[in-house]
């Protein structure tokens, strides 16, 4: 979370706002912020029992929101992104101490399963909900009946300040046991079921007969099952020597290698309300192919921002490969718009003053009948 947080503290700062960052021991901090860290989690990752980190996090709240308090601070913002006992604990406390309270929602797919009913009272107790898109507004008000005038919709922040310079790819690929004369193909993230990884490999299996230089480079940490599932699909499909993979959590000094060996970084997802890897890969200056869902329309302009194909479908994935790796004045075209398009409307400028704007009607509760009823 450091590229986010810092990119926001350092937006909301040039917008006016005095904000203190009280986050874990495992953040990186630098000198000269402009703005204050307070370490006050401590341990709260690791193979210590659930119970025993649990506890620590209790703690390291009591500490956060009891010295924000005290620090004449009269607003919490919280990042959610899966919401249990804890999270109920820190908006319970941040409410007991007289806070306003803002939660950005960042994953709408944990509203639903276990623990709804908490879900329901900590996004109640919250005076306003911070959504990426306008998809994750309609789910917040669908799934938890978030009244819509607590709602402010304000982008992802864009991350042209936290990219590493990008190598020559020549270098990259040596790094990565890439064939220096290879196509590109780059899967990036934590990869869960949804992101359709499954989907690339069929299709990978059809781009091959045409493009018999392909390789795809799969870099990112398993969440929910084991990649053998993958491996599996992998050596049933003969993609052996296709396929490149780094199935661990990628350092962010290691980031800048993986966009460097691309020529096009793929998003082949089933289900998706919001993507950090899309704004990352084009603050790398790489073009997109993605799935023509409501998450990904809302960033990429087919053939202007990025590429789109038909979600789910392997067959119309594996002719967009086939016909966006052939143009590469496109792509070099839809890289440098999409590169653009970060630069224009996901600076941490421009949501630094959104969320200023949104703390300035939570504390002021400008929220209108009209906007009420």
């Amino acid at each position: 979370m450091n590229y986010y947080d810092f990119g926001l503290c350092k937006g909301l700062v040039g917008a006016g706002v005095k904000p203190t960052l009280y986050t874990c021991d495992k953040t990186e901090v630098t000198s000269g912020l402009p703005f204050n860290v307070k370490i006050t989690y401590r341990r709260i990752f690791g193979r210590d029992p659930a119970w025993r980190r649990g506890l620590r996090f209790l703690a390291g709240s009591v500490r956060a929101l009891v010295g924000a308090r005290l620090g004449r601070h009269s607003l919490a913002h919280f990042h959610v992104f899966q919401v249990g006992p804890l999270e109920l604990f820190n908006i319970l406390l941040a409410k007991l101490l007289l806070f306003r309270v803002v939660i950005t929602a960042h994953d709408v797919e944990a509203f639903r399963g276990e623990w709804s009913f908490i879900k329901s009272w900590v996004y109640g107790m919250a005076d306003g909900v911070i959504a990426h898109n306008r998809v994750s507004q309609r789910e917040l008000i669908r799934v938890l009946q978030v009244p819509e005038y607590k709602i402010h919709v304000i982008p992802h922040g864009n991350y042209l300040g936290q990219v590493g310079a990008l190598t020559a790819a020549a270098d990259a690929r040596s790094q990565l046991l890439l064939p220096e004369n290879a196509t590109v193909l780059l899967f990036f993230g934590q990869i869960k079921e949804v992101k359709g990884l499954d989907l690339l490999l069929g299709a990978l299996a059809l781009v091959r007969q045409s493009i018999p230089e392909v390789r795809l480079l799969i870099a990112g940490k398993m969440w929910g099952k084991d990649f053998a599932v993958y491996q599996t699909q992998i050596d049933r499909l003969g993609l052996a020597s296709h396929c490149i993979s780094h199935i661990r959590y990628i350092a962010e000094v290691e980031v800048a290698a993986f966009y460097s060996a691309a020529d096009l970084v793929v998003l082949p997802y089933k289900r998706i309300y919001q993507s950090g890897v899309i704004l990352m890969a084009m603050s790398y200056g790489k073009p997109v192919l993605a799935s023509d869902l409501d998450g990904m329309t809302e960033v990429i302009e087919d053939q202007v921002t990025g590429f789109l194909f038909r979600s789910e479908d392997v067959r119309d994935l594996a002719d967009k490969l086939v016909a966006v790796l052939a143009d590469k004045q496109a792509m070099k075209r839809v890289a440098e718009q999409g590169h653009d398009l970060m630069q224009a409307r996901y600076g941490w400028d421009h949501v630094g003053r959104l969320t200023a704007e949104c703390y300035r009607t939570v504390t002021q509760g400008r929220q209108s009948k009209a906007q009420r009823a």
